[in-house]
C-alpha cells in the first residue's frame, strides 16, 4: 500500500529546538527526541533502518551541538552557556563555497549573538548572516537526508524529496517565517526531518547494537546514541513495580543492586500494594539504600526498643503528674480531637476506638516527645494516616513518619518561613510558566496564593483517594524530579482549571472554595504527567540541559 510521504515529514524551525535526545534502549530501536525552546517536547522519533548518524553530521554543520553536561543523550543546540566557545565553533558553520548575500558582515568581526535574540516571537530578524545560513542549512540537511540514507527505504527517500519541496514552498501562514531584506518570505532555521518508515515502535527491534564504552557507565552505540538500559516509557505504559520484579531487584545478600532504578520506577510506574511497604522505607531513607537484610534487621530491632522508650516516657505519666503539667494536657487533646477525624471513611479507621486510632494517637503523642521543639501540630495526623495504613506496624509506621517529618517540619514551624518559602517559589513558577494566570490572580490581590496552603502542607492528602495519594507520594519521594515537584503539581492544577476561574471572575474567597472543592476529583497520573511537563519546561526556559 502506497503511503504519503508527507505523512512521516515534520517541520521545525531551528531557532526554537532547544535541544536533540539521542537514546538507544538496550534492546530497543534508536530514538531522537528533540525539546524546544518553550519547553514543549515532541513525540520520539524511531529510526528503524538507519540515520541518527547523518541527521547528527548534517545538523552539525548548521548549528553548534553541545552535550549537556546533566545528561549525555542529549545535544543542546546552539547553547548560550558558553559563549566564548560557541563563538569559535560558529566560525565555520556555512561551508566556504556558499556565497552570503551582499551587506552579510563576517562572523569574525562581530560579537556572537543568539537565533533567539535576532528571530522574535513573530519571527522578525535583524541579522542578515542568520537568515542566510539558517537557509543554507535548512536545504542541505534535507539534502542530505535524502542522499546519504542509504539503508532508509523507499518511503523515507520521497519523504526527502517532500521535506525539500515544503522547504521551497513553506507556507507562509502555517509555519512562522521572517521577512527577508528584499520583502520575499524565507524560511528561517527550517529542519525538516523524516521519518524512515511506518513501522511501529512495539514491533520486534533489530539486533543490540555493539556498546563503546566510555567511563565505565556512558556507553554509546554505533549510531550515536547513548545506550540506557531503562529508558522511562511514556506514564500510561509504565506498569507499578510487582513483587516479582522487586525481589529480582535484590543481591544473594538482601542488598538493592540499583537504587536509581527503584527511584525511577515509582516515579513512572508507582509501587504496587505488594512493594510498597517495604519500598517506602527506601525512599524515606528508612533503610541505608546498600543495607543487606541482616543489616536491616538488627536495625529494626534497634528501631523497636527505642520507639518503646519514647512511648513509655509519656505512657508513664500518672494522673497526678498530668494534673500539673498543662502542656501535655493541651498536647494530648489536640492529638485526641484530630485522631478522631482523620481519613474515618478509611475501614483502618472506620469504627469508633478501633486499633487504627488507638495506633495513630500513639504514634502522634509519641513523636511529640521525640521531637520536643515541634511537638504536634494539626496536619500531621494527615500525613501520618496513610502510612499507618500501608505500614500496618505502629514501630514502623512511627520511624517512616519521622523520616518524613525531616523533610515537613518546616511547614509546621510556627513562624511559618517554611510555608512561606513554598508559597513565594510557587509564585515563581506560576509567573514564569503560567503568565497570564498570573497576572489575573495579581490583579485580583491573590498572588500570594494562600488558597493553596493546605495543599503544600500536607502535600495533597485531602485533594485525591486513598489510593491516589500513596500514587502521588511515590513520586514524590522518588525525587527523581526534584523536591519540588509538588509545587509543579499545584501549577498543574491551577493551569487546568485557570479559565474557569479566570472566566468567572474569581476573587480569593472564591478561588479558595473553588480547589477545596476539587477533593477527591483529580486523578493522580494525569496531575503528574502535566506536572512532569512543566518541571521540563521549567529546566529548558532556565537553561538546564
Amino acid at each position: 500500500q502506497t503511503q504519503d510521504a508527507s505523512t512521516y515529514t515534520m517541520c521545525s524551525l531551528l531557532a526554537y529546538i532547544h535541544s536533540f535526545r539521542l537514546v538507544r534502549p538496550s534492546m530497543g530501536t534508536p530514538q531522537v527526541i528533540i525539546n524546544l525552546r518553550n519547553g514543549s517536547t515532541n513525540p520520539p522519533l524511531f529510526f528503524h533502518s538507519g540515520g541518527v548518524m547523518e541527521l547528527k553530521s548534517k545538523l552539525s554543520e548548521h548549528a553548534t551541538l553541545t552535550r549537556s553536561d546533566l545528561d549525555a543523550s542529549t545535544l543542546l543546540v546552539n547553547d548560550t552557556t558558553d559563549m566564548l566557545q560557541r563563538s569559535l565553533n560558529e566560525l565555520e558553520l556555512v561551508h566556504q563555497t556558499a556565497t552570503p548575500p551582499p551587506g552579510t558582515r563576517s562572523r569574525a568581526a562581530t560579537k556572537p549573538s543568539s537565533p533567539l535574540s535576532e528571530i522574535g516571537e513573530g519571527g522578525q530578524g535583524d541579522s542578515t548572516e542568520w537568515k542566510w545560513r539558517a537557509l543554507q542549512g535548512g536545504v542541505q540537511v534535507m539534502q542530505g537526508l535524502r542522499t546519504g540514507w542509504a539503508k532508509a527505504s523507499a518511503v523515507a527517500i520521497e519523504a526527502a524529496s517532500t521535506a525539500v519541496e515544503l522547504l521551497d514552498q513553506a507556507d507562509p501562514i502555517s509555519v512562522p517565517v521572517p521577512s527577508s531584506p528584499r520583502g520575499k518570505d524565507v524560511c528561517v532555521g527550517m529542519t525538516q526531518v523524516t521519518m524512515p518508515s511506518p513501522i511501529k515502535p512495539d514491533e520486534d527491534p533489530p539486533a543490540r547494537v555493539p556498546r563503546i564504552s566510555l567511563d565505565g557507565s556512558l556507553q554509546f552505540a554505533d549510531d550515536g546514541c547513548v545506550v540506557v538500559e531503562h529508558e522511562p516509557v511514556p506514564w500510561d505504559h509504565q506498569p507499578a513495580l510487582e513483587l516479582d520484579e522487586w525481589k529480582a531487584m535484590f543481591d544473594t545478600q538482601g542488598r538493592l543492586k540499583d537504587f536509581a532504578k527503584l527511584k525511577r520506577r515509582a516515579y513512572y510506574g508507582g509501587l504496587s500494594a505488594a512493594v510498597r511497604k517495604e519500598g517506602w522505607k527506601y525512599l524515606l531513607g528508612c533503610y541505608p539504600s546498600s543495607s543487606t537484610k541482616r543489616e536491616r534487621e538488627a536495625l529494626f530491632a534497634h528501631k523497636v526498643k527505642e520507639y518503646e522508650g519514647y512511648r513509655r516516657q509519656w505512657q508513664s505519666i500518672t494522673v497526678e503528674q498530668e494534673a500539673r503539667f498543662s502542656k501535655f494536657r493541651d498536647r494530648r487533646h489536640r492529638i485526641e480531637k484530630d485522631v478522631v477525624r482523620t481519613d474515618r471513611s478509611h475501614p483502618v479507621f472506620a469504627e469508633d476506638d478501633c486499633d487504627g486510632l488507638k495506633k495513630l494517637h500513639n504514634i502522634l503523642l509519641t513523636y511529640s516527645f521525640y521531637n520536643f521543639d515541634l511537638s504536634y501540630c494539626q496536619g500531621m495526623s494527615d500525613l501520618a494516616a496513610p502510612l499507618l495504613v500501608v505500614m500496618e506496624d505502629e514501630v514502623e509506621a512511627f520511624w517512616c513518619f519521622q523520616k518524613l517529618m525531616n523533610i515537613m517540619e518546616p511547614n509546621f514551624h510556627k513562624d511559618q518561613n517554611g510555608m512561606h518559602t513554598q508559597l513565594q517559589l510557587l509564585h515563581h513558577l506560576c509567573q514564569t510558566l503560567e503568565p497570564d494566570l498570573y497576572r489575573y490572580l495579581e490583579e485580583q490581590e491573590c498572588s500570594n496564593f494562600y488558597f493553596c496552603f493546605r495543599w503544600l502542607l500536607i502535600i495533597f492528602k485531602r485533594e485525591f483517594v486513598h489510593e491516589d495519594v500513596k500514587r502521588l507520594w511515590d513520586a514524590f519521594w522518588s525525587n527523581e524530579r526534584g523536591e519540588n515537584l509538588h509545587l509543579f503539581v499545584a501549577v498543574g492544577i491551577l493551569r487546568r482549571y485557570k479559565h474557569e476561574i479566570m472566566g468567572k471572575r474569581m476573587g480569593f474567597d472564591d478561588i479558595l472554595k473553588f480547589v477545596n472543592d476539587l477533593s477527591g476529583q483529580l486523578h493522580c497520573v494525569d496531575t503528574l504527567r502535566e506536572a512532569d511537563q512543566l518541571q521540563q519546561r521549567h529546566r529548558h526556559l532556565s537553561g538546564g540541559g
